[in-house]
């Protein structure tokens, strides 16, 4: 269960929207690339496996992402977006909850779900930080 403390070495966070959290609304399973993404992850396309989790609950898989340019055969527009597959860990995301994507101390992607309801919740964010 992820009650320990964590560190992570280079993150960002945000409060999910209904679009990004529930299925109903939107099959999307990404991301856009936003300024604090790209910080995180560069420009450059790649697949990689990343831990999700819920803080708090013994509620954890792997899954692979993949960080892309929806649009590399624009030569004048990027639209950068991290799509990951659908997993048990964003089943259970809600509009509001708070989400944290971050490298660990080993360089592994963590992608940390806080519910509205964990004590750690920061409240509302609307961008990525």
């Amino acid at each position: 269960m992820s009650k320990s403390p964590f560190s992570l070495e280079r993150s960002c966070i945000k409060t999910l929207s209904a679009v990004e959290a529930e299925r109903n609304r939107s099959n999307q399973h990404e991301f856009n690339g936003v300024i604090a993404l790209k910080n995180l992850f560069g420009l450059e396309k790649f697949k990689q496996d990343a831990y999700f989790s819920i803080r708090g609950e013994p509620v954890n898989c792997i899954k692979p992402i993949t960080w892309y340019d929806a649009r590399e055969d624009h030569s004048t527009r990027t639209e950068h977006r991290l799509y990951f597959s659908g997993n048990i860990v964003m089943d259970n995301a809600q509009e509001g909850d708070n989400i944290v994507i971050g490298f660990d101390k080993n360089n592994k992607i963590n992608i940390i779900l806080i519910k509205r309801s964990n004590s750690e919740y920061k409240g509302p964010i609307s961008n990525w930080e």
